[in-house]
């Protein structure tokens, strides 16, 4: 069990110095998974709009929406990860992933 303890806590201090890329691609992964969504909302909400106006709610929907949740995402998740426990992190960052694989998979993105 020791072995396992410390193995695991390892892979937690070699996955520390790369935390913010981690809760990067976390987010980014929600976006990808979440993103059509959102996309979709963005279409009924200006779907009776000028062509003009709904091409620019749609770029400032992608530039701004799309970057601000990320800039604002990735924090926060940064944010949860350093306050796990270093036992539990490498355990939940794995769940995390496969957690977002098998909704990729279940929204057939895979």
């Amino acid at each position: 069990m020791d072995l396992i303890l410390s193995f695991n806590l390892d892979i937690a201090r070699k996955l520390s110095s790369h935390l913010h890329d981690i809760s990067l691609a976390l987010v980014a992964t929600m976006l990808v998974i979440f993103g059509d969504h959102v996309n979709r909302t963005l279409k009924r909400a200006v779907s009776n709009w000028m062509f003009f106006a709904r091409i620019t709610a749609f770029v400032l929907m992608c530039t701004f929406g799309y970057g601000l949740l990320t800039l604002w995402g990735q924090p926060l998740v940064y944010w949860l990860l350093t306050h796990l426990s270093p036992v539990f992190r490498p355990s939940v960052i794995l769940l995390c992933f496969v957690f977002l694989g098998v909704l990729a998979e279940r929204k057939r993105y895979l």
